[in-house]
């Protein structure tokens, strides 16, 4: 599941600099792409909390930043985002509350002295602020919806793939077993 959360945070990476590419295309055209990596995005994240063996104790963000981006990819996919400062709102909502789990996960990583913990609220902060200036600036000082919505996919990328890299490596029970099977000859 470790790949599969690093390889979903590339594909979100992906997909915030095709916006920033393609920022003049019109949002109802971006809506499937976006509200589709946001579920895939979001179903990864889940299944990897939920296989993941050895959780540290406090891992809860990671699976509420998953479900998250399933019930508000879910809002995209379904068409319901019918201005631009909606638009913009409902993923700044989306910043702000992924940075708000960050930042509280990164507290948890630190308890435990995990060393991606400062990466964590690095980016946790980074989002949440981009969360808030999204709210507090709805002229978005001459930014285009497309860049706006590409940066944002870029930092939850970011995000997802660093929480991907410092998943605990499961280890692989087949080459113990042929070992034991070995030693018994």
């Amino acid at each position: 599941m470790r790949v599969l959360t690093i390889i979903s945070g590339v594909i979100v990476i992906l997909t915030g600099l095709w916006c920033v590419a393609n920022q003049g295309v019109a949002f109802a055209a971006l809506a499937f792409i976006l509200g589709s990596v946001m579920v895939i995005n979001g179903i990864i994240g889940a299944a990897a909390f939920i296989k993941m063996k050895n959780r540290p104790d406090g891992m809860g963000w990671a699976l509420s930043d998953a479900l998250m981006g399933i019930v508000l990819g879910c809002i995209v996919l379904s068409n319901q985002l019918a201005t631009d400062l909606m638009i913009i709102m409902f993923f700044g909502m989306w910043m702000l509350f992924s940075g708000c789990n960050r930042i509280v996960g990164s507290l948890t990583l630190r308890k435990q002295e995990n060393i991606s913990w400062s990466w964590t609220m690095g980016l946790g902060v980074i989002s949440t602020l981009a969360g808030i200036y999204s709210f507090l600036n709805s002229n978005f000082a001459g930014i285009t919806l497309g860049i706006l919505i590409g940066i944002f996919f870029l930092i939850q990328g970011t995000n997802v793939l660093t929480f991907g890299i410092g998943m605990p490596h499961a280890k692989r029970h087949h080459h113990f077993l042929h070992s034991e099977k070995n030693k018994e000859k």
